[in-house]
């Protein structure tokens, strides 16, 4: 979810029974269903029980939060973590789905995009993802054919695992 949509999730969004959340309200202005894994709906699940606001975030005093900069700040400088902003999450998150082997519109509908463009721009394949992706290669035999002036001249080469 984007910043602001976590920020402003009321429980009336969290569909339990069919473990979805929906966001209301948009930045690409149409509402989206985000389905919960079951470590989300545990979560929210715990959380829900104790709570006693709409909001599923509160601060301290049991309002919704208009910002969390500080405490973020404060987080990052306690965890020796620089330059980590709350938007980097949405980047892991395009990443790793991506990096799961799960298609890209599924992960255009999941972050919320319109345009499959910027769903790219989320995806950033580590340099071991890419590794094990050609080594699936090995997995493969494949039959190569080079045509000849003519039939008699026609080879098939096979490549096996070696």
């Amino acid at each position: 979810m984007r910043f602001a949509e976590a920020l402003n999730l009321k429980w009336s969004s969290v569909d339990f029974a069919n473990r979805l959340i929906i966001v209301e309200g948009t930045k690409s202005g149409h509402n989206r269903k985000i389905p919960m894994n079951n470590r989300l709906t545990e979560v929210l699940y715990n959380a829900k029980k104790m709570s006693k606001s709409e909001n599923v975030f509160v601060n301290e005093r049991g309002g919704p939060y208009k910002s969390i900069r500080t405490s973020w700040d404060h987080v990052l400088e306690r965890a020796k973590i620089e330059g980590l902003t709350f938007h980097s999450l949405r980047h892991t998150f395009g990443t790793r789905l991506g990096m799961a082997g799960v298609d890209v519109k599924t992960i255009q509908e999941l972050m919320g995009h319109r345009d499959i463009k910027m769903t790219m721009r989320y995806s950033h394949p580590t340099p071991e993802h890419k590794r094990k992706a050609v080594e699936m290669l090995n997995q493969v035999t494949t039959n190569l054919t080079t045509e000849g002036i003519d039939r008699e001249n026609r080879k098939v080469v096979n490549i096996g695992n070696r």
